[in-house]
């Protein structure tokens, strides 16, 4: 799972007793030259708290990204009580009637979630639809057809949410479809909109890296526009770009092997193994 994995990279991380600061926001990032060359560079925070070093990885991943909101009536004033655009722990939906909203990765995976039984007795919530406005779900293959062959979730395509109203302390939702323009009611408990993200990269933008649509262009090394500046993960692109977990992992270890070199020109890109350097000796 995505949870253990990164709590056992961190705990590796910790080997090396690395300096942390959180609940800071950057506000931007300017490189310092000497004559033509970068030299390093300032980070500066929202709170005033300035930051030095001679490379810097940007890994936003999707915290720089806000959810995309639904302008439906009735939504925008539930929103934090019964209407979800960050899920909330799994055991909040027991026994209760969801509506997920979606046609992406994360709204088969919340799904599943909720309708699946998987090793419980029974699904975790009680009853779950899932409606995308589209003809087909954008999600994996085979996590549409584990949904429509193993749980029992409503499932309907281009189907959109139009109107919300409360029923008895209850979400009583209009749904239309958009290709007939029909409407039918659902009476639920709780709503999860998985409607995508916008990005919000205003110190990104404005520290004058390349920018491919809301995403920073960088090379095969992890390297950006700007020299001793990398970018990894969700927040980067590059021509074999796979949006994975897996992949990046794989790009921090290139950049942070990279940014070495930068550091110390004579070093080498790959120092070796971890665990033949971090390895505890007997």
């Amino acid at each position: 799972m995505a949870k253990e994995l990164v709590k056992q990279l961190w705990e590796q991380a910790q080997i090396g007793k690395p300096d942390t600061s959180l609940n800071k926001k950057i506000a931007r990032i300017t490189p310092m030259k000497d004559g033509d060359a970068v030299t390093h560079h300032e980070i500066l925070c929202e709170c005033g708290t300035r930051y030095l070093s001679k490379t810097v990885m940007l890994a936003l991943g999707m915290g720089a990204f806000q959810p995309r909101k639904l302008e439906v009536p009735g939504l925008a004033e539930r929103e934090g009580r019964n209407v979800h655009y960050v899920v909330k722990p799994l055991d909040h939906y027991n026994g209760k009637d969801v509506l997920v909203i979606g046609g992406g990765d994360s709204a088969a995976d919340w799904t599943l979630a909720l309708a699946h039984a998987g090793e419980r007795a029974s699904p975790r919530a009680r009853s779950t639809a899932l409606i995308h406005r589209g003809t087909k779900f954008t999600a994996h293959e085979a996590s549409v057809d584990q949904i429509r062959k193993e749980t029992k979730a409503d499932v309907r395509l281009t189907h959109e949410l139009q109107k919300l109203e409360d029923e008895g302390g209850r979400l009583r939702c209009t749904l239309v479809n958009n290709v007939t323009k029909e409407t039918s009611p659902l009476t639920v408990d709780e709503i999860i909109v998985c409607a995508g993200y916008l990005a919000k990269l205003d110190f990104v933008k404005e520290s004058g890296l390349a920018m491919a649509g809301n995403s920073i262009q960088v090379n095969e090394r992890m390297e950006t526009n700007i020299p001793g500046i990398y970018a990894v993960g969700d927040v980067a692109t590059h021509g074999g770009k796979l949006k994975l977990i897996a992949t990046g992992v794989g790009e921090a270890a290139i950049a942070a092997n990279f940014a070495k070199t930068r550091i110390d020109p004579s070093a080498k890109a790959f120092p070796g193994h971890s665990t033949s350097k971090f390895e505890k000796k007997e």
